[in-house]
This record gives structure tokens, sequence and C-alpha cells, in this order.
């Protein structure tokens, strides 16, 4: 995706310049990705070292390496030696991004970053060659590869930031050097590495640090005050009526897809759930910003899809299941029940639960606290699993055999495929790393075909 000689390479890393003539014609960190002519980077973790494989690489075809210090010498390889091979991927990164001649948005937020980076993609694509993150590709390493991926033709980024400490997102601004960054809400999320809410707000704020225009949420107030404190403009977005950008009328079909109607344009969304359209107007916020024709934005936004497991709506038969599992934290398992809440209308609300992953030393208070908004929601049948199974305890009573626990996914869906007779609304929410989506094949009927859409 790049094609970059030898002595550029080392201008950028900072190095003394290689009697070479190579060039190369892309950046890899896995030997097992790489193509003929690739740079490969040579990155350490905690259960792998990428030197290990310089051999490898090379006889694959790679014709350089960026490698730590004091590395011996490979045959066919150019090296460049740096003191930290993951700083100075972030360095070729940064410089790859420099080549990018139209906007670079960077999206970041404790919910909705990948439905809004989606958005945003098929919305700058009325104009420019967009190029965005894939998959989930938004931490220390993924960001940088997913500018590095960019392909030669490309003109705009939409890059998602995430992190799990402090300190993560401001390092990545560096690396995107966003001319518009994009802060959908902030709520309770990866506590273990940012200590507090406030911890949270400080990190996610961080990407707008010397931004020229910032494009937020109204999730908490707090967010457009500390907004303002880092970017040269900040501009609200969003349906409540705090938002500068807010739409002149908008509502929910049936399936809780949502359409709105800004500045006469009525724009449709194929994907699921009321915050869903909080994701849209900071997306059409940004629109407006660059000057984008609203009704082509409206027709490209007809084809937005999600990956599998964030909003997923499966059938099997005249049971629907929203498969949610993606990750979860309080703020977007509310917006689930939310969503279920709408949809339901006469079918059983069966609610299926994994744990809230790194939530820190506030986790069984946020695990009971969301305990109590399914509750709320008035479910059928609740089926839990890890930190969830001591949220429900006080309402054991209360649901009798209609609480159903387990210590795995795939046994919870075994026991909730038992006790489901059809005409169910099924929710399936857990953080990824408690693969909740392992139970949603028991959940669906072998016997008929499962149709999808994703929001």
């Amino acid at each position: 995706m790049i094609s970059w000689s030898a002595a550029f390479v080392a201008e950028v890393l900072g190095v003394t310049e290689l009697d070479s003539t190579s060039t190369f014609n892309s950046v890899c960190t896995y030997t097992r990705w790489l193509k003929e002519g690739a740079l490969f980077v040579a990155l350490v973790g905690e259960r792998f070292d990428g030197h290990d494989y310089l051999v490898e690489a090379g006889l694959k075809g790679a014709t350089g390496a960026v490698v730590r210090r004091g590395t011996p010498a490979v045959d066919g390889l150019v090296c460049y030696e740096v003191d930290d091979t993951v700083v100075a991927l972030g360095d070729l990164a940064r410089a790859r991004r420099r080549e990018i001649t139209g906007p670079v948005v960077a999206v970041t937020g404790t919910n909705g970053k990948t439905s809004t980076k989606e958005m945003l993609a098929c919305a700058l694509g009325v104009k420019w060659s967009v190029h965005a993150t894939r998959e989930n590709l938004n931490n220390l390493i993924g960001v940088p590869l997913t500018i590095l991926e960019a392909p030669l033709d490309s003109d705009a980024l939409v890059v998602e930031v995430g992190a799990n400490e402090l300190g993560e997102i401001a390092h990545l601004r560096d690396i995107v050097e966003p001319s518009i960054g994009v802060v959908t809400n902030v709520d309770h999320g990866h506590l273990d590495g940012f200590g507090s809410f406030e911890g949270v707000l400080e990190e996610k704020t961080s990407l707008l640090a010397g931004c020229p225009l910032a494009i937020v949420g109204t999730a908490p107030p707090s967010l457009a005050l500390k907004a303002e404190r880092a970017a040269d403009r900040v501009i609200t977005a969003g349906l409540d009526a705090l938002a500068v950008v807010r739409p002149d009328e908008w509502a929910l079909d049936e399936l809780v897809r949502g359409s709105l109607t800004l500045d006469g344009v009525e724009i449709r969304l194929p994907i699921v759930g009321y915050h869903q359209l909080d994701n849209l107007m900071l997306v059409l916020a940004v629109t407006k910003e660059l000057g984008l024709d609203l009704s082509a934005v409206a027709v490209a936004l007809e084809d937005v899809r999600l990956p599998a497991g964030r909003c997923e709506v499966l059938t099997a038969g005249n049971t629907t299941i929203l498969h949610d599992a993606y990750n979860s934290n309080p703020g977007s398992l509310r917006a689930l029940l939310t969503a279920a809440s709408a949809m339901r209308g006469g079918k059983r609300l069966v609610v299926v639960l994994g744990s809230m992953l790194e939530l820190g030393e506030d986790s069984a208070a946020l695990h009971a606290k969301s305990a109590r908004d399914v509750m709320n929601a008035e479910p059928h049948i609740v089926a839990a699993m890890g930190e969830f199974v001591p949220a429900f305890d006080s309402f054991a009573d209360v649901l009798g055999d209609r609480l159903i626990a387990a210590e795995d996914s795939e046994t919870l869906g075994r026991l909730v495929a038992d006790r489901l007779s059809g005409g169910e609304l099924v929710i399936v929410k857990g953080s990824h790393g408690v693969h909740l989506e392992h139970a949603v094949p028991f959940l669906l009927s072998t016997e008929e075909t499962p149709c999808s859409t994703t929001s």
C-alpha cells in the first residue's frame, strides 16, 4: 500500500541512511501475511518476539526489517535498528498519514465507535476514496497498521481509536494527526485502566488536543466542556436539545431502525437502535462541516453495514435474536435494552448476559445496577454467567426458575435453547472476552436458515 525507498524509511525512522536501492511496497508485522517487497517490523510482545522470524521474513520476500538495536544482520534484509519497534511502527504510519490529502477523521468514545466509523466511511465516500479501520484494529498496533494499509489512491482516512490504559489515545493521536476528532460519548468502560469515570473522560478527550475541529456527543454534558479545552473548535451533535446540530425530526420503524430529517433531507438507517441516531448526527455534523451534499450522503448511508455481533438481528422462525456480544458495558447494555423494549411488541423477552469486563473496583456495583436495568425491562427469562450471576441474587425469588446460570457460554446457550418455545425476543450481551457469541448457535433453529441484518 506504499511505495517507499530505503532512504525515505531511514529518514522517517531517524537512522543513518543505508546503502541500498531497495524499495518497499507494504509494511507488515506478521510473517503469515507478508508479501514480497515488504518492510517487516519485528514487534516484541509478552508471548512473541518478531526477531525470531527475521529469516522467515526474508525467505518470504521481505526486503527490509525494522529491528531493535544490536540485532545481528540478516542476509537479504536492509535492517533499520531502532530503540523501540512499536514506536517505529507509529513513525511509519505517521509518514503514510501525511501523504493523505483529504480529511483524516479519528473516532473514539465509550460506545458507538465502530458504528460511527462505518457510517463516516460511507458518507465521506461520496467525495473521496476512503480507507477506514477494518475489524477492530483500533489499538497501539492496529491504528498504525490501519493507516499503513491505506491503498495508494486513498485521499481520506476514517480511523477508529480505542484504548485500555491512560495515555494510549494521546499516543495514537500523535500518529493519526486528525483534522477532525469525533468523541461519541463517555461512559463507564475500561475502568481497570482508566481508574475512574473522570479518567475515561480525560482519556477520550485527549484525542482532541490541538485538533482543528471536534465533533462530540452530549453524554455526559461535561464532554463538550472538556472538548472545548482541547480542540480549536467544538460542535455538539445528537438528538438531545443540548446539541448544536440536531435533526428537524426523527422516528423509529417497527424494527427499531432509525430515520431523521436534517435540513429538509430524509436519512434512513438500515441498522437497529435508537442510539444509532445519535451516532448518525455526529456523522452528519462532520459531513456538513466538509460541505458534502446531504442527499448524496443519505443515499450512501442506505448501504451501511456493521460487523457481526454488533446489535445483529437474527431470526429463526418467529424468534428474534439481538446479538450484541462483541463488547459490553453499562451504557451499551442500556441502549440494547431500549432497542429491545421498542422491538418486543407482544414477544417474551429473554436476556442472555455475560460479564462486562475491565470495570475495575466498581465492577460488582455496576453489574448490580445493570441487573436492575434488566429487571426494569420485565424479562421473561434471565440467563447469566460470570459476574452477572451474583448480580441477580437479589432477584432470585422474583425470577424463580426463570433465572438460569451457567459457567460457560455453550452451556448457557443450551439451557436457554431448551426453554424457548417460539415467539421470544432474545438479547445476547457480553464483553468480547467471555465469548458469549458461542451461545448464539444454540439459540437458532438448526432446521431453519437464519437471516440477518446488522446494526
